[in-house]
This record gives C-alpha cells, structure tokens and sequence, in this order.
C-alpha cells in the first residue's frame, strides 16, 4: 500500500508544482487577486507584483491566466535575461506575430498593429514578465517605451511585473525612475500567520480527499516556526512529514514527524534562528523590569499622598467569562491534545455526514459576548483552557458565484464589512445560520479568524464522498 492510500488521498496534496486548483486565497493572495483583476481591467498600464521566493508568486499568476484567457491575448515572458531586441522579439512571437523583418522598427509597429485590432474587438493585451529582477534595466527601459502604445483614453498593453523584493530596489534606481513613477498598482504577497499555516495545510488534505488523516496542533505550531508561512517550504515540509507517519502506520502527523523531516531535509531555509529562543527571554525580562518599576513609583507616589485628602475610588472592572473558540477546518480534526504521545480521541457522532471537531478554548478578556445568532458559541460552558470541547459542524465548501462578496462580522446584510472574496474563491463552512432577515449564513474561516458571509453569494461544492 502506498502512502495516498493509507491515508485516502487520490493525489499529493503538497507537490511543489504550482496548480490552480491547490490556490489557497489568503488574506493577502485574495487582495493581490482582486488588485491585479481591477488594473486590468480599468487598463492602469503597469502592475507590480512582489513576493518573497516560495509566496505562491506563480501560483497566482496562473489563477490569473485562468480567469482572464478568452479575455484577453497573453504574452508571458520567462527568461528575462534579454535585450531590449530580443525581448520585442520573444513578446512578437508569444503573441504569433508574423514578422518579414526582425529589426527593432518593424517589431515595435507590428506590436502596434496587433494591439489596435484587439482593441478593437475589446479584448486586452497583457505582458507577464516573471523573475523581473533578473531583466537588464535597459531592457525594462525598453517596456517603458512599449507603453507609450495608446489612444486618446486608454493604454493599448498592459504589463504585469513579478519579482522578488529587489526588485523594487532596481526600480528606485535614477535610470528607471520614469518607468518607476508609471507603476499605479503595487500587490506585496505576504507570509502565512499562523492561523493560515494551519487552513492552508486542511484546504490542501481536503482537495486531495482527505479521509482518516490528521495533524496534531502541536505539528502545526512546527511547521509554522520552521517554514515561517512560506507556501513552498510548507509543502516540502508537510510532504516529507506525511511519508514519516506512513512510517509509522500513523494517522495522525505529529511533532515528531516533523522533526524528523526537517532533519531529512536539512534546508538552508529551515533552521530556527537564534533570536527566536533569545527573543521571549528579553521580551519577558523587559516585561518584568517593567512592572517592578510601575510598582516602585506607585509605592512612593502612595506614601505621599495626604491621607486626609478624599479619593475617588476606581471599582475594579466586572469580571467578564468570555471565550475564544479557535475553530479548526472542518475534516481537520487536528487539535486533539498537547501531548503527541497521548493524543485525545475525537468523539463519534450518529448524524450523517456530519463530524465531530475537538475545540480547545482559550480565556480572553476582549471577546464579545455570545450572540444568539452565533449557534457555533451557544450553550459553550465558561472556559477552561485545559480541557477539550467538541462541536459539530457540517463538512461543506463553498465557492463564490459573484464578482465581489462581502464578509461580515455577524450573519446579518447590516453587520459591519470585514472583507470580501471574489469570484471562483472556495471556502470552508464551518457552520451556517438564519440571520434576522430570513436569510441563511454561513461560518467561515476569515484573516485568522471566523466571520460570515450570505448563502445568496455562494454555491455549495460537491465534495468527494
């Protein structure tokens, strides 16, 4: 039996090749999605795109191409190392651009024929340079100059750029300052948090048909401090730790699985920094140096107050039992217990298609009160951080079925907006609501938290059995 099967998946969820439908929409790769649809569309010219190596650069840009091909003629440019000549020339033939002569003059005005009569039929023209901080700067002079091709109200090309952060660097340089000052759109692709890291790895087990597999919070907690939320390493990591478990017959990963990995791996990218041990050590010597000396000057303010003198008294704040629920992805199931060696058993549950999610809460004191709409807080005891809850929730995605979806903060059309989510993003129910306008919401994982969005913006995605 190989690995898939023992745990039930009908692919490698974690490949390292870039596949569209793996696109995990995190806060930040959504917003870069809906930013790169708007400059396209409002045709602004130019569109950079920066992100550290392994923040899913690629990934999104095939999104993007997905969504845009019967829209729009694509150029895409992977070997950037060119000359101004021969980038024209690469772009001319992308675009299958019939050429008599090669030479510079004749290229630049069969681009201009080509993206007037595209115009014409309404269609974009869009140049996608990958790795745009390899290109030589008069090269990146050259596409500068190839967007002067417009009409009286619109740019006729539009050109997309994605690099690493030095990139940015090379575009501050005086020679390309003019190119620089032209780039309206500006999309930064940031890391996971860890609250990501962890919906990240369920939405990929899920697409993969995830059946009997888990992965403790504890490995979670791992794989966040060693891959520091980069997609990329999060595959290599969460791939070599799912053969480890296979191992060892486990159905669960758990720490321990990933550290041998991550001693299997032996990646550069992968080792904890010193400052990492260091930092809440100084942090918490800080800490108490600090309230040592608050107590100090309060000590001696106090005994020289005059006694006599009437003082208002400060009532202490009413003490408020409120709770945090950290809800896992459905199927996850991987907050189990903190020991690895003794991993707690979820509890079973009778009712079909339906599962049992432990949930460890957390006290707090800025949690709002529970609401009667919020069914996924109701009847929950006064927390106890040391113990485990279960709750159950339906085993339901969700893909958006129109251009911008708003999120709101409770199941109700006059909650306040938290965020949005665009056309085609799938997203995980973690349960669902009849708010106060008769309308059915659903729960959803959201920028590390949970909030709602209306059953009228979505449709239901019919999952593997």
């Amino acid at each position: 039996m190989d690995f898939l099967t023992f745990f039930g998946l009908k692919e490698d969820p974690f490949k390292l090749t870039p596949d569209p439908a793996y696109f995990y929409p995190s806060s930040s790769h959504n917003e870069g999605m809906l930013l790169m649809d708007y400059s396209i569309d409002q045709k602004e010219g130019f569109l950079l795109i920066i992100g550290d190596p392994g923040t899913g650069k690629t990934t999104l840009l095939k999104v993007f191409m997905e969504k845009w091909k019967d829209k729009a003629e694509i150029a895409i440019v992977l070997t950037p190392r060119l000359s101004p000549q021969e980038f024209l020339l690469s772009v001319a033939e992308d675009f299958n651009i019939s050429l008599e002569n090669k030479n510079k003059n004749e290229i630049i005005k069969a681009l201009r024929g080509f993206v007037l009569k595209q115009s014409a039929e309404n269609k974009r023209v869009i140049i996608i340079v990958d790795e745009a901080q390899n290109m030589p700067a008069e090269t990146l002079e050259e596409l500068r100059l190839l967007s002067n091709l417009e009409t009286d109200k619109d740019k006729l090309i539009q050109i997309m750029l994605l690099g690493q952060p030095e990139l940015e660097t090379k575009l501050q340089s005086d020679s390309l300052r003019q190119l620089n000052q032209r780039i309206v759109t500006r999309v930064h692709l940031q890391h996971f948090n860890i609250e990501e890291t962890r919906d990240y790895i369920n939405f990929r087990l899920i697409k993969a048909g995830k059946e009997n597999l888990k992965v403790h919070s504890k490995a979670v907690k791992s794989v966040f401090r060693y891959t520091n939320g980069v997609p990329r390493l999060i595959n290599m990591l969460i791939s070599r730790s799912l053969m480890a478990a296979f191992l060892e017959e486990s159905n669960t990963i758990l720490h321990k699985h990933i550290q041998h990995a991550i001693k299997s791996l032996n990646h550069t990218d992968m080792k904890l920094k010193e400052s990492s041990v260091i930092t809440p050590i100084i942090t918490g010597a800080a800490a108490l140096l600090a309230i040592s000396i608050t107590a100090f000057l309060y000590i001696s303010g106090t005994e020289n107050t005059n006694i006599n003198e009437s003082i208002d008294k400060v009532q202490p704040p009413t003490e408020q039992t409120a709770a945090a629920v950290n809800i896992p992805d459905p199927a996850s199931e991987h907050i189990i217990s903190d020991t690895d060696e003794h991993p707690l058993p979820v509890q079973n549950t009778s009712v079909p298609d339906r599962q049992t999610i432990a949930v460890k809460i957390a006290n707090t004191e800025s949690s709002a009160p529970l609401q009667e709409n919020h069914p996924e807080e109701a009847d929950i005891e006064p927390a106890d951080e040391n113990k485990i809850y279960s709750y159950t929730t339906p085993y339901k995605m969700v893909s958006v079925n129109v251009d911008i979806a708003i999120i709101r903060d409770k199941p109700s059309a006059n909650a306040p907006k938290v965020g949005w989510s665009q056309k085609g993003n799938q997203l995980i129910v973690l349960n669902e609501s009849i708010g106060s306008d008769s309308i059915k919401w659903y729960l959803i994982p959201h920028q590390g938290g949970t909030h709602w969005i209306s059953a009228e913006v979505v449709e239901e995605i019919q999952l593997n059995p």
